[in-house]
């Protein structure tokens, strides 16, 4: 055997091995567009190829997985995933499409243009495209594009099925210009040009593009992720960009950039966001990686020049750029770059901004409005176009709308901003100002109602713990008194003293049905505020008379001069209300049971706060300087073993009577009585 034929024979067994490792990694079904170059397509031999394509290749052995790659029409490939076929596709991220999707941070950006006819001017900026006539597809990534970006531009649109519909619409004057992909539009262009239709020169920025997964696939998405910020890392991923996607390689065609950059400063809103974040997107992290670009100089040499380019076009974009502009890091809050559009509109030096945190700027934004902004920014991944009200160094308030997206540069969650002052414009548009204003109430009154759930949130905490630290140590007392007679039940048992173990056996039984009761009062008073409220018109008078019967049938022996007047009716809760005079009742029962001539009366009473209802009673009384905890469960007025109970009973009747929107109060006096008052009629 030669060297050549060994050589050979080993590298088809390294091939070999490689291939039967392949076929054991996990395999993930991957759906695209048969028709959407450079993105992805079929040849002309019916092989996929695209930027898609190899970066599916570079992305496999990253995450260690083998994708099997179908490409179809568009909407068979979205039908597909949607019913479970594919397990990743990548499309345009739009809003309507995260209820049935899950996207990975965008990857790309598709290149987007204006068609027109032969002979008419080039479209220079957004200010071009208003008062004419724009031919769209009828999609979700065009209709959430004019719904933020192009919401300046007032149309009209016309909306047609696809971009052979939109250029002939062109054509035959249906329409001024046609506004779609260039993936789109060429291929029509191609296979006909008596179309007699060109495409501007200049690229829109106005998409993302990201892979996507089915909502529940959180691992999945996890995994896609983190082979993307690999490739991301070490420059395959600008690499591919580059070599397949237009969109990016002309964003590293400076002069174009500098020409639409003065235009943007007439007009530009939508255009400046979208062109600023995805320059902001690849030349922050040129910066913060610029160090290991020079490491890897030799094998990254095509894609550094355009880096390069692209870091030099923030200067331009960002540093430069009219609208206000900064970068701020999630969670901590530190501004960590601002533009000196941003110092302008603020009235501050960069040294008063740039590396302090937001909340610091108190006396130029509302710090209520601005803890609103984090918490929608941090529930929904983004902000888009929110009123926030200003105010400069000087004093002059501004009125601005804010942008915000959270970014993940070098593996630091950051957030992008962008504000846009339309003070002066608010003030020449008398609509525009009321429509401002009803949005800026809105969010004040969300505001409010948050802060107040806030607080009740934190009353509710506060009760909860106290109502567990009180239930803990209660219920240990039975628990105690269960565990030390058990132990010296059994010493007694051992010695044989069986009278005595058989006293010890009794304290433990009372001691266990003590905690009984004390777990199936707390079961009844957790139970209260889950009960529906079933307000009707109520006789108190008739379960006032039968709560006393039952109390003195427990008792047939025992005389208690009981006097029960007219009581109003009341509109409550039946079996509720009838909970509040057992216990109220009993509470009288049971005090006045060491009393001479004990008396019980039950009357009814009506002042501006509505009906008050009374029980008064001749019994042991308590000291009202002891009755700060009188509604806590398991706090008794009266100590030892004199009454029953498991002092749960008033707990359970305040909570009846807030859940009724009501209001009790108690007097009492040892040796003297006590007097409790209730009204059910909720507070005015």
């Amino acid at each position: 055997m030669n060297k050549r034929t060994f050589l050979c024979c080993a590298a088809a067994l390294v091939a070999g091995g490689r291939a039967v490792a392949a076929s054991a990694l996990p395999r993930i079904r991957y759906g695209g567009d048969a028709a959407f170059a450079p993105f992805e397509s079929l040849d002309a031999t019916g092989k996929p190829r695209g930027f898609q394509i190899d970066l599916l290749a570079e992305l496999g052995p990253v995450i260690g997985v083998d994708f099997d790659v179908s490409l179809q029409p568009w909407p068979q490939t979205e039908a597909a995933f949607r019913a479970g076929q594919f397990d990743v596709i990548a499309m345009v991220d739009t809003v309507p499409r995260h209820s049935w999707a899950r996207f990975t941070r965008g990857h790309a950006t598709p290149a987007l243009t204006v068609y027109r006819r032969t002979g008419r001017a080039e479209i220079q900026g957004m200010q071009d495209l208003v008062g004419l006539r724009i031919a769209v597809i009828d999609s979700d990534a065009m209709n959430d594009t004019l719904a933020t970006w192009l919401a300046v531009v007032p149309g009209p649109f016309v909306r047609v099925s696809g971009a052979a519909q939109a250029l002939t619409a062109v054509q035959q004057d249906l329409a001024d210009v046609a506004l779609m992909p260039r993936a789109y539009a060429e291929p029509v262009l191609a296979a006909d040009p008596a179309l007699g239709l060109m495409a501007n020169r200049a690229n829109l920025a106005f998409q993302t593009y990201a892979l996507a997964v089915a909502p529940d696939q959180n691992a999945l998405h996890a995994q896609l992720q983190r082979g993307l910020d690999v490739l991301e890392a070490n420059g395959r991923l600008e690499a591919l960009r580059v070599k397949w996607l237009a969109s990016h390689r002309g964003v590293a065609q400076r002069a174009l950039a500098e020409g639409e950059l003065e235009r943007q400063r007439r007009w530009t809103w939508g255009l400046a966001g979208a062109s600023a974040l995805a320059v902001i997107l690849a030349s922050v992290a040129v910066r913060r990686r610029g160090r290991r670009i020079a490491d890897e100089q030799q094998r990254r040499r095509g894609a550094e020049a355009a880096l390069q380019q692209a870091q030099e076009l923030l200067e331009l974009t960002f540093t430069h750029h009219t609208d206000a502009m900064l970068i701020i890091e999630h969670g901590s809050g530190i501004v960590r770059d601002a533009n000196a559009a941003v110092l302008a509109l603020l009235g501050l030096q960069a040294d008063r901004l740039i590396g302090r945190p937001v909340a610091s700027l108190a006396q130029h934004i509302d710090a209520q409005a601005l803890e609103q902004l984090v918490a929608s920014l941090n529930s929904e991944g983004a902000l888009n176009a929110r009123p926030l009200h200003l105010t400069r160094a000087d004093g002059c308030a501004r009125d601005c709308l804010v942008s915000a997206e959270c970014l993940l540069i070098d593996a630091v969650p950051q957030v992008f901003c962008i504000l846009r002052d339309i003070t002066e414009q608010l003030a020449q548009d008398t609509a525009l100002r009321r429509d401002y204003d009803a949005l800026s109430v809105a969010l004040t009154q969300t505001r409010a109602e948050l802060e107040g759930a806030r607080q009740r949130q934190t009353q509710a905490e506060g009760t909860l713990n106290e109502f567990t630290r009180t239930v803990a140590h209660d219920l240990k007392t039975p628990l105690n008194a269960v565990l030390g007679f058990a132990g010296l039940l059994q010493q007694r048992l051992l010695a044989g003293q069986l009278q005595e173990a058989a006293a010890y056996a009794d304290h433990i039984d009372r001691a266990a049905q003590r905690m009984t009761a004390m777990i199936n009062a707390l079961a009844s008073l957790a139970q209260v505020t889950r009960q529906p409220l079933h307000r009707q018109l109520t006789e108190m008078r008739r379960l006032a008379r039968d709560s006393w019967s039952l109390l003195a049938a427990s008792d047939p022996g025992r005389r208690v001069d009981f006097r029960l007047e007219e009581l109003s009716a009341a509109q409550a809760d039946p079996d509720l209300a009838a909970q509040v005079w057992q216990n109220l009742l009993g509470n009288a029962w049971k005090y006045s049971i060491g009393v001479a001539e004990p008396r019980v009366s039950v009357s009814s009473y009506r002042n501006e706060r509505g009906t008050w209802y009374r029980v008064v009673d001749n019994g042991a009384g308590f000291d009202m300087a002891q009755a700060q905890a009188l509604f806590q469960p398991f706090q008794r007025m009266h100590k030892g073993l004199q009454f029953e109970g498991t002092g749960l009973g008033l707990s359970l009747v305040r909570r009846i009577i807030d859940h009724h929107g009501g209001d009790i109060r108690i007097r009492s006096q040892p040796g003297v009585g006590t007097v409790a008052e209730f009204t059910l009629d909720p507070a005015p």
